[in-house]
């Protein structure tokens, strides 16, 4: 334990004495800043069934692909490159506390850039006035949309540990991680577009789409919904990737 919250320290100390950190940092806001004004502004327009804050977490697979490759590549893939993940597991410090204390502070960061996001709806309800429409500044949406971000973090950042554990290029790892997080962001709304109804074959996976759905599942929990299904999802994928990220590194040569 003493390790892992040395290690932790040095991980977090590291990433945001990094210029790289503030430079992702300052692309999430940029991204998520022009997505949320162009929401209040269609929203100025035309009544619309949904509040700015809602229309920023249903673009939610863009920071996802875009954003958190960046942050999870140089985690263990620049590590092996150097030469000093080796190094680094010759101390009293095991494979497992490595892999924990490097996830652990990728996910802070991942959940702190989310958290940041909250200035603008604070902002444009100070700027704007909350009385003149309470829905510029939805706090049951944000904070709903926040811990699913928090939860489902958990196995988005532990696939892109995993990938950056099987190279030693930085860039090679944050196209694996984007591949991956595509992959699984798709498949559940393809599984869902296919024809399960009129094809009985196909009925069997109705029950896969159901979980693979992370925009719903953000969706459900944006609106208070929460269902354990994706819960346990998250939680298992994320420990069988640790699982997988430390193997990999025990048996890096």
């Amino acid at each position: 334990m003493r390790s892992f919250r040395v290690l932790l320290l040095h991980e977090l100390r590291s990433t945001w004495l990094s210029w790289t950190t503030w430079a992702t940092w300052a692309l999430f806001l940029s991204l998520l800043g022009t997505i949320h004004w162009y929401a209040i502004l269609a929203c100025s327009r035309t009544p619309m069934p949904w509040t700015p804050t809602e229309a920023v977490f249903r673009w939610f697979p863009l920071p996802l692909l875009c954003i958190l490759p960046l942050l999870t590549m140089r985690s263990l893939a620049e590590e092996r490159r150097a030469g000093t993940l080796g190094a680094l597991l010759t101390t009293p410090a095991s494979a497992l506390a490595v892999v924990a204390a490097k996830f652990t502070s990728v996910w802070l960061t991942w959940v702190i850039f989310w958290i940041s996001f909250a200035i603008f709806p604070a902002v444009a309800a100070h700027g704007l006035g909350a009385s003149t429409d309470p829905r510029i500044f939805d706090g049951v949406t944000l904070g709903g949309g926040i811990a699913f971000i928090a939860l489902s973090g958990l196995l988005h950042v532990s696939i892109g540990m995993l990938c950056g554990s099987r190279t030693r290029s930085p860039g090679l790892a944050a196209l694996m991680t984007f591949i991956c997080l595509l992959g699984l962001t798709v498949s559940g709304g393809l599984l869902d577009a296919l024809p399960s109804d009129g094809w009985e074959w196909l009925g069997w996976l109705k029950e896969p789409a159901d979980h693979l759905r992370t925009v719903g599942h953000l969706e459900d929990f944006a609106s208070g919904i929460v269902d354990s299904q994706p819960v346990v999802l998250y939680l298992t994928g994320c420990a069988l990737c640790l699982g997988l990220t430390v193997l990999a590194i025990e048996t890096a040569d």
